[in-house]
């Protein structure tokens, strides 16, 4: 395997290297665990008195996404056409080594705005929301569920640690540039000491200026991900990304994402290890890089109307 692209850019599209026909029948079976409709969302009066649940020593962060070991359907479910595969788990090895540290897995479901109901988009027109997992009833948060979320590194989710992660990230249906397809930034790491929401502009299919602020940005090129069922792609944790929202689909985009960690008592020069000392990035900590910002920079989000339609 050649991993130049990822020493260079941050990132690899490795193609439909999974059994498509595995991954339509996990989709089915996904497909049958509830009624993908308007039915997911709770009511404005249920979300009125109560929108997270109480902190408890099993939820301490009173969170509504599935979590390792919890409420999670990606780990109730047999994954070993895809966790077995050799081509995926050579990647990972060779990456993040074979003691790796496995953070999370999880669905992730792209929903279709004619889904969301006509109170949530009003409060979406005045609050910046992307995941919706507050708004889906109890017993579906089993998956995360987004409405489109604009670039942003998956470091955010581990803010303070060393940036020895990987997302993989699998299609699990054909995915259209209609079906909230993922948005990658090559060679964005350059901006990793950036807060969300980061300063871009000019952006096309191909290509978008990213930076610091108007006097500090370059031009990147950027890969809309397009493919199969059973396609699969590789980032670092510190490579921007985004979604966008789709207006209207009979099926929503239903995809498996894996957080994968070396094990920091492994000594070997990994993958991992080469990218970041590659982009003097070793000793990449960064304890700002979340979205705390966003209350005092919504006015400044500047793909907030894009993500509410």
């Amino acid at each position: 395997m050649d991993y130049k692209n990822f020493l260079d850019d941050g990132y690899l599209n490795l193609g439909q290297i999974i059994s498509k026909n595995e991954c339509d029948k996990l989709y089915d079976k996904l497909l049958k665990s509830r009624d993908w409709s308007p039915n997911l969302f709770r009511s404005e009066e249920e979300v009125n008195k109560k929108l997270l649940p109480d902190r408890t020593s099993k939820n301490p962060k009173g969170g509504t996404n599935p979590g390792k070991g919890k409420c999670n359907l990606a780990e109730e479910l047999d994954l070993d056409f895809l966790e077995k595969n050799e081509s995926f788990v050579k990647i990972i090895n060779d990456i993040c080594g074979h003691d790796h540290e496995l953070l999370l897995k999880k669905f992730v479901v792209a929903v279709p705005a004619d889904w969301i109901p006509e109170w949530l988009k009003i409060k979406m027109k005045k609050q910046y929301i992307d995941n919706i997992n507050p708004y889906i009833k109890e017993e579906y948060r089993d998956v995360t569920y987004f409405r489109g979320i604009d670039y942003h590194m998956d470091y955010m989710d581990q803010v303070g640690t060393k940036a020895d992660m990987i997302t993989i990230y699998v299609y699990l249906n054909n995915v259209t540039e209609k079906m909230s397809p993922l948005h990658v930034i090559k060679k964005s790491h350059e901006y990793s000491y950036t807060l969300f929401p980061h300063y871009y502009e000019d952006e096309t299919n191909k290509s978008i200026i990213l930076g610091e602020n108007s006097d500090n940005k370059k031009r990147y090129d950027k890969e809309i991900l397009i493919g199969n069922a059973g396609s699969v792609f590789v980032w670092s944790c510190v490579t921007m990304h985004r979604t966008r929202p789709f207006k209207s689909s009979d099926l929503p985009r239903i995809s498996l994402r894996y957080t994968i960690r070396k094990n920091k008592n492994n000594k070997n020069n990994l993958i991992i290890d080469k990218f970041l000392k590659k982009h003097s990035l070793e000793n990449f900590r960064n304890d700002l890089n979340n979205t705390t910002t966003l209350k005092s920079k919504f006015g400044e989000f500047k793909n907030i109307n894009a993500n509410q339609k």
